[in-house]
């Protein structure tokens, strides 16, 4: 039974394995909503768009690791759907979301001192510099789809859940860089995301098309590579596309501010003439 397999249908003694991942973007969907409601009970106001985003994460998130899409994550194209749900559209969504926001308003003291000491620290400031992100976002797409890998994680169901982990959080690296409702070390500015932006969609591009090309035998029969390149480019696409208009939103709505601040000093300094 291949890693995607032992994942999907679990053991004989226990429930499904999808059931127990489908649950825990479920739970985490309840936490947030669980901040939410602290911040209402204190007077305090919380966006609806994020606590929107944030139950859209958690229901693709379950999706994408419940049934049907886990019992075609054998197939190449199955695991493309999978990939994209749970690398690039939940890292999204969870981005606008502002998780990291709502846990500094609403944890105690001690542990909210311990997520500002890890969001300062070197770490953090190393794995959100633009070029690292790149890094490792096109360097893992290469090491599992280029290389054996591939064929080794679905050997193994220890193997898939630490790459697919290490993916998971890769895309949500990219997504906190580039949609920025987050706090983060150093936040680039917009040009430098979107160039950023424009790399990752090139280096996925190429490698959809590489993959189209040359349909490598690991990842299965040549006619379900070329299916799962084509969902791997028009649906890396679709969600590129959505991350560039939210790091031009999140542009829009700085640029308001400033320009809506400048107006207000523009109108109350003739007032101060006249009161000299």
């Amino acid at each position: 039974m291949t890693g995607a397999a032992l994942l999907a249908h679990g053991t004989a003694t226990g429930p499904p394995a999808w059931l127990i991942a489908a649950a825990l973007p479920l739970a985490g969907g309840a936490l947030y909503l669980a901040g939410v409601v602290a911040l209402a009970r204190r007077g305090a106001g919380w966006p609806p768009g994020r606590l929107r985003a944030a139950l859209a994460a958690a229901g693709c998130a379950a999706v994408a690791l419940a049934p049907p899409v886990t019992a075609r994550a054998d197939t190449f194209p199955g695991h493309v759907a999978q990939h994209l749900l749970l690398t690039m559209l939940v890292p999204l969504l969870l981005a606008l979301s502002a998780p990291v926001t709502l846990a500094l308003r609403t944890l105690p003291r001690r542990p909210r001192r311990v997520l500002l000491g890890a969001l300062r620290s070197r770490p953090a400031r190393v794995l959100t510099a633009p070029a690292v992100v790149v890094v490792l976002e096109l360097g893992s797409l290469a090491a599992v789809y280029l290389t054996p890998l591939y064929g080794l994680l679905h050997a193994s169901a220890a193997l898939h859940l630490l790459v697919h982990g290490h993916m998971v959080l890769t895309g949500c690296l990219v997504s906190w860089l580039l949609v920025g409702a987050d706090p983060m070390p150093r936040r680039p500015g917009t040009p430098v995301r979107l160039v950023v932006l424009v790399v990752l969609a090139a280096g996925h591009a190429v490698l959809a098309k590489t993959l189209f090309a040359t349909t490598p035998a690991a990842l299965g029969a040549a006619g379900e590579v070329r299916r799962g390149a084509q969902l791997l480019y028009y649906g890396g696409d679709v969600i590129e596309l959505l991350l560039a208009v939210a790091v031009m939103a999140e542009w829009w709505r700085r640029t308001g501010r400033r320009l809506r601040a400048e107006q207000r000093r523009e109108l109350a300094s003739p007032a101060s003439d006249r009161s000299v």
